[in-house]
Parts: structure tokens; C-alpha cells; sequence
């Protein structure tokens, strides 16, 4: 089977589309699926890069690439009950793991949901990582709830796209930073309000919020706290010195981390299914392609998300 591979931290170039012997599942809770799609998320190019060396190995690069899984169910193991043979799944794969570049994988069971019918499986490869990571930030670390102000700086990107919309399905009022070419984009997607960070200072704002999910996490709790109100929370994406020390310090400072989640799934999903929620395709690449798309998302341009289509 064909898989995407490195060896070596580096540009692009480091990738290569091998061929290697499909998994196989084991004795209990495991699943073999073939792989449709998947997405391509920024830790893939960080990885690949190296910059979370601590995760992906220190000399030499331990964590595949791809985390996002949408496919079909082949082979199971004798205990499970819940699934059969086609049924269609969507999985988040572990930060310690990935490996969805790849035509086959095995799952665990528990860490997966079935896809409803007539939901796009192409837009569902761009839920499970983006996704559960807004999901996650608004309703677990924001405790979301209807009526809250919530400013998400990067809206238009895969994890802004996706907040924008599941705050609104939560019945928030939002704020939405971007590009004034996205400026458009962010407000189709239910934004009520929305900035430019080319054309004002949304840290001049007079506003004041429930919740900051800070998406691009180029400010800081200490940059925005005076847009907070009194019990509102910071929520930043990247564990760096000073996140960590901001939330040591502050208890309104918070990081997202995301982790396999089914609940999220399950209830993002849902969401789809009731069209309260789309992902927006920014391009879609096959795999042979993967390192032209490295080099398209790591100009850091992309508007929704980039799906890899597998199968």
C-alpha cells in the first residue's frame, strides 16, 4: 500500500509516497479501514519541519504523517458489536501517532464514529483535527453557552472556520478576525461581527468577551485581558514559554490540546447533519501530490481547509 513517509526533518522534499505492507488489525477493539481522505493540518509541516521535535522525535522524526481519518470499515475484531463491514468512519489519530497519508490504517474502535448519511465524507476529512480542536476550546475550556461574546482571531483558517461556526450553532455573538479579502468569507460563515487586522487593531477594540479563542496565537492573555470580562477566558493554540507561563500565572489563560475525542466527533457530525456546519475546501490534492501540498499551506494563505484525497 502506498503511505507518506520521512525520514529526515526538512523542506518538503523530505516526503516521499512509499510503498509498505498494509497493517493489520488486532485481537480486540481494532479495525482495519481503507482510507478516502484525509486533511492536512499545520502539525504535519511543523512536524515535518521539526519544530515539535519533543513529540516527533528528537534526531529522527517518529510520528507519521496525517491524523485526520475518513474511510471504510474491511476487516474488525471478533469483539466488536457496533460496526460492520463498510460501514463508513471518521477518527482523529493521536499527536504521538498519525499515519492517515496512507491508503490503509488500523483504529481502535472507541476512538472513532460512524459518518451519517449524506454528509460529504470529502468535508468530513477536515473535521476530526480542526475540529474537535474548536470544539474543545469553546465548549470545554470557554464553557460556551448562548449569549456569549466570543472573539476567534483567524477566522477564515481551518480551525477559525469550523470555531466561527460551531459558536454560532451554540447561539454566541462573534467577532471574527482576518484579512479584508476574508472579511466576506467570515461573515457567509454567521460572523456578526468582523475585522481586519490589515486595516484596525482588534486589541483597540471597546468590546468586551467571553471568551478569546486565539487561533493564529499571535497575541498573548496579557496582550488581550482588557477584553475580557470578568470571568472570561483566553484560549491559545501553541505551548510556547509564554503560554505556559501565562497559564501558571492566570487562571482566565488556557491551551487547547487536542486529543482523540468521540464526543466531539459525534456532536460535530451532528452538526453537519442538521447543516449547521460546513467545511470549506480551500483545495483538494491526491496523494502522489502531498508535497505540493506542504508547500501550499506552509505559505500560511489557506482559507478553510486542505483535503487529501487517498483512495
Amino acid at each position: 500500500m502506498k503511505q507518506v513517509l520521512y525520514s529526515n526533518y526538512g523542506d518538503s522534499s523530505v516526503l516521499k509516497v512509499d510503498e509498505v505492507d498494509k497493517p493489520r488489525i488486532g485481537k480486540k477493539n481494532s479495525l482495519l479501514v481503507k482510507i478516502y481522505y484525509s486533511s492536512l493540518n499545520a502539525i504535519d509541516w511543523k512536524n515535518r519541519k521539526g519544530d515539535f521535535r519533543l513529540v516527533s522525535g528528537l534526531i529522527k522524526p517518529r510520528t507519521k504523517q496525517g491524523f485526520d481519518v475518513v474511510g471504510e470499515v474491511i476487516e474488525k475484531s471478533y469483539d466488536l458489536q457496533e460496526f460492520d463491514l463498510g460501514d463508513k468512519i471518521a477518527g482523529l489519530l493521536g499527536n504521538f501517532e498519525g499515519g492517515s497519508f496512507s491508503e490503509y490504517i488500523v483504529v481502535k474502535a472507541d476512538s472513532v464514529v460512524k459518518i451519517p448519511d449524506n454528509i460529504p465524507i470529502n468535508q468530513v476529512a477536515g473535521i476530526p483535527m480542526a475540529g474537535t480542536t474548536a470544539w474543545l476550546a469553546l465548549l470545554k475550556l470557554g464553557g460556551l453557552k448562548k449569549g456569549d461574546k466570543v472573539l476567534i482571531n483567524g477566522g477564515s483558517s481551518g480551525v477559525g472556520h469550523l470555531a466561527i461556526q460551531i459558536a454560532k450553532a451554540y447561539g454566541a455573538e462573534v467577532t471574527s478576525i482576518s484579512s479584508t479579502k476574508n472579511l466576506d468569507f467570515c461573515k457567509q460563515l454567521g460572523a456578526d461581527v468582523t475585522i481586519s487586522y490589515q486595516d484596525e487593531d482588534f486589541l483597540e477594540s471597546t468590546s468586551t468577551f467571553d471568551i478569546i479563542f486565539d487561533v493564529v496565537f499571535n497575541a498573548s492573555y496579557k496582550k488581550t485581558k482588557h477584553l475580557l470580562k470578568a470571568k472570561g477566558v483566553y484560549i491559545g493554540t501553541t505551548p510556547t514559554g509564554t503560554m505556559i507561563k501565562e497559564m501558571l500565572r492566570y487562571k482566565q489563560a488556557k491551551f487547547v490540546s487536542v486529543h482523540p475525542n468521540q464526543v466531539a466527533l459525534k456532536d460535530l457530525l451532528k452538526l453537519m447533519k442538521e447543516d449547521k456546519l460546513q467545511v470549506k475546501i480551500d483545495k483538494e490534492f491526491l496523494l502522489n501530490d502531498i508535497i505540493k501540498a506542504h508547500d501550499y499551506i506552509e505559505k500560511s494563505r489557506t482559507v478553510g481547509k486542505l483535503i487529501i484525497k487517498i483512495g
